[in-house]
């Protein structure tokens, strides 16, 4: 009889892993869990994509991404928005102004009469006031357009920044100046009347536009108030000037020096903005 031949049979076992919780005082487990290694590949996939889409999620979507490089803070985003509001202002501004200087070119050189100016075809004319309102595009007397609201209200919910809307014709406003040079502002607890802090223990102080100084006098600390008109109804106040170089009934410009300022922590430098008697927030309008 032929020998059979032994054969060592061997067999392959998959691996288990095995997780547990265990009283130390007692030795008595308390909880268990058993996976095999593909399980436990699968596991902690899971749990790093979970990790990495909760990360993404919470720097995309929360105000957390403002601290990422290279993305603009705040202020300096609110300054863009004001600043490009203005100019799509002032673009408008330049086409009706255009359209005036055709038509008053038109009456000089005899094409138009003045009274038929605007209804005369194949010449451009200046928009009545239900015209401007009727362009979407357009800042108008009324407030903010349908494609305004649209975009604030898309901005914020996307970037999670509230757009305050203090003041409707903030697209219209002038071009200010700062009133100091080299200070650092802070809105405070009162927004109307910002915190000033100057770097110079003497500075100077400027008019934010052209204007007319329309009041100043010395208050209860013997510091200088100064009071400026400004166009369109805007209204400028500076107090705690310690020298004036200026006074009452004076016609200045844009960036003039009207007094100096010398650094007292007892008696701050405070500004004020108004437009028809309304308190503004000089941070919303002025890019100190």
């Amino acid at each position: 009889m032929r020998k059979q031949k032994r054969r060592n049979i061997k067999f392959k076992t998959p691996k288990r892993y095995r997780l547990s919780l265990v009283n130390e005082n007692g030795l008595n487990r308390i909880w268990t869990v058993k996976m095999g290694q593909k399980s436990l590949i699968l596991l902690l996939s899971v749990a790093v994509l979970a990790v990495f889409s909760a990360g993404v999620m919470l720097i995309s979507l929360s105000p957390l991404r403002t601290l990422l490089p290279g993305y603009l803070s705040g202020s300096e985003r609110r300054h863009l928005l004001q600043v490009d509001a203005q100019a799509d202002s002032l673009v408008r501004q330049m086409e009706i102004y255009g359209r005036y200087l055709d038509n008053v070119t038109a009456i000089m050189a005899g094409d138009v009469a003045p009274d038929s100016m605007m209804t005369v075809s194949g010449h451009n004319s200046v928009p009545d006031s239900a015209a401007m309102a009727a362009l979407p595009d357009s800042v108008t007397l009324t407030g903010r357009g349908a494609a305004e609201s649209e975009f604030v209200r898309m901005y914020s919910e996307r970037e999670n920044f509230i757009l305050e809307d203090h003041q409707p014709l903030l697209a219209e406003a002038p071009l200010f100046v700062p009133p100091v040079r080299d200070a650092m502002v802070i809105a405070g607890d009162t927004p109307t009347v910002p915190m000033i802090e100057v770097t110079e223990n003497v500075t100077g102080v400027y008019a934010i536009n052209r204007g007319t100084v329309v009041d100043q006098y010395m208050d209860d600390d013997n510091r200088y108030v100064v009071i400026i008109q400004h166009p369109d109804g805007y209204l400028s106040r500076y107090s705690g000037l310690s020298r004036l170089y200026t006074r009452v009934g004076v016609s200045i410009d844009a960036d003039s020096r009207i007094g100096q300022y010398k650094r007292d922590y007892n008696h701050p430098l405070q500004f004020e903005l108004r437009r028809d008697g309304q308190a503004l927030r000089p941070l919303d309008y002025i890019p100190f």
